[in-house]
């Protein structure tokens, strides 16, 4: 169809007919040569002609650059169903070649919009024909099989979109049949095109639809049934070349039926497919106390599990109790778990864990030998990002946890309780105390000795200095020594 240009009234006297093969390659070669001849676009008259022979290649051609964003654009745009999309290229390309060259990026004008709105619309076409293609069998020669599909595209998409098919089935030979045009593919080679066909070239069924209705019912989820967005995603002018579709009204219509079905069932029965339902978590702790000795350090630390004195164990990963023999000479106590601790369910096993290790091995003592814990049993932390922060226990906090501390320390019986840092040292001694003042110094109180320091994340914020270091190890020498006092005694 001849097409006057829409962009002005210009005589068509004075017009330049050119007549192209309706495919971008040709209206490209074609714009090139306009271009270089300097004809504006009010003076072209595109007439798109399927006799003429498609463009190829030519390297004597002169490149004209412009945005990719305008080329992927056009490519689509080129398919759209209307006689004046190849003047809106043309002027889109004039106007990008001749001082525009960031018109792309005008989102308001006005061929900037219909560009990109008939390059939308071809794409949703190209998505609903991806998705509603149905290929049946057709014996040919030699029992061999072709796959042969029927679809009515809004736009001229066939050649546009035949790469998907070639490369999604790539092992069968098919044809796609339009009114349009028609593609076809042998295995091997390229994609081949014919001119369009009528609906009754397609076949209406074949042998393996039944199966494939039978899957389509079984995935079918009713509880999830959604009209609206189903008649949105799949209009009903597509139903009817879908083996599917003729199960679709049945479907929705026995939805509540389905869904009631399905919830009687699951409350008359528990059983899984896939074996036992297992046992709930808080079933399992419940379990494991009932099982442990009765009054013992294990049967303490699996009932701080279900504490809920306070409310640190809702963003918390786990209680974190604490860990060593039972009974033992010394114990240690520290302010709270942190990130690292919170997720090991293991106290001193972060940073400040390691630290505390080189100083415990250096001022002679053995990990292994005493019984370390905190006096919160839940790490508190504010979140920044991906990074859980720190944040020092309330009173109210440390006087939740108080009796499990006391239980531990009755359980453990330790003749030293050394207290690493503020929290701990006032939760065992009283607020009079402080650890600037105080550290290193044994306390004695109701027949135990309390010896006061500062917690090893102390060092850390402090950039671990040899000379804190050695002091820190000095304090727990004190501990060393008031342990090999009583030994002697």
């Amino acid at each position: 169809m001849t097409q006057r240009s829409l962009f002005d009234d210009t005589d068509t006297n004075a017009l330049t007919a050119v007549r192209i093969h309706p495919d971008f390659s040709s209206w490209q070669q074609r714009a090139r040569q306009l271009l270089m001849d300097e004809v504006p676009p009010q003076r072209v008259l595109w007439q798109p002609d399927n006799t003429q022979k498609r463009a190829t290649a030519s390297s004597s051609v002169t490149a004209i650059r412009v945005p990719k964003s305008f080329l992927t654009q056009a490519s689509a745009a080129s398919c759209y169903r209307s006689d004046d999309r190849w003047a809106l290229l043309y002027q889109l390309l004039w106007r990008l070649t001749h001082g525009e060259k960031h018109l792309m990026q005008l989102a308001g004008d006005r061929h900037v919009i219909q560009l990109r709105n008939y390059a939308k619309a071809v794409s949703r076409d190209v998505h609903k024909m991806k998705a509603f293609v149905r290929f049946r069998a057709v014996d040919i020669a030699d029992g061999d099989q072709r796959y042969i599909a029927w679809f009515e595209p809004d736009h001229y998409i066939v050649e546009y979109a035949a790469g998907f098919f070639q490369r999604r089935f790539a092992n069968m030979c098919w044809s796609i049949l339009t009114p349009d045009c028609c593609a076809h593919w042998e295995g091997s080679g390229e994609v081949w095109f014919s001119e369009g066909a009528d609906k009754a070239s397609a076949p209406a069924d074949d042998a393996v639809e039944d199966t494939w209705r039978c899957y389509y019912r079984s995935i079918f989820n009713p509880a999830r049934v959604k009209i609206q967005a189903m008649m949105a995603e799949m209009p009903q002018k597509y139903w009817k070349n879908l083996p599917e579709s003729r199960l679709i009204p049945e479907l929705i219509r026995d939805a509540d039926k389905r869904v009631a079905i399905m919830a009687s069932d699951a409350k008359s029965s528990e059983r899984l497919h896939c074996g036992p339902r297992p046992a709930a978590p808080a079933q399992v702790l419940n379990e494991a106390i009932q099982q442990s000795e009765s009054g013992s350090i294990q049967q303490l630390a699996l009932a701080a599990h279900n504490c809920r004195n306070c409310s640190l164990w809702q963003p918390a990963t786990q209680t974190v109790f604490g860990e060593g023999p039972v009974p033992a000479r010394i114990m240690l106590i520290g302010e709270q778990p942190g990130d690292n601790e919170d997720l090991a369910g293991k106290p001193f096993v972060g940073p400040a864990g390691e630290l505390l290790n080189r100083a415990l091995a250096a001022a002679g003592l053995r990990r292994q030998e005493l019984y370390i814990t905190n006096t919160v049993k839940h790490f508190k932390f504010r979140a920044k990002g991906r990074r859980r922060l720190h944040e020092p226990p309330q009173e109210e906090e440390i006087n939740a946890c108080a009796p499990w501390l006391a239980a531990e320390i009755e359980q453990v019986q330790p003749s030293i309780i050394i207290c690493l840092g503020v929290t701990a040292a006032q939760a065992q001694l009283g607020t009079y105390v402080r650890v600037t003042r105080d550290r290193g110094k044994l306390f004695a109180l109701q027949g135990r000795h309390y010896l006061v320091t500062v917690h090893p994340a102390y060092l850390l914020r402090r950039g671990e200095s040899p000379q804190e270091f050695q002091r820190f190890v000095a304090d727990l020498q004190v501990a060393a020594g008031q342990l090999n006092s009583l030994d002697i005694r």
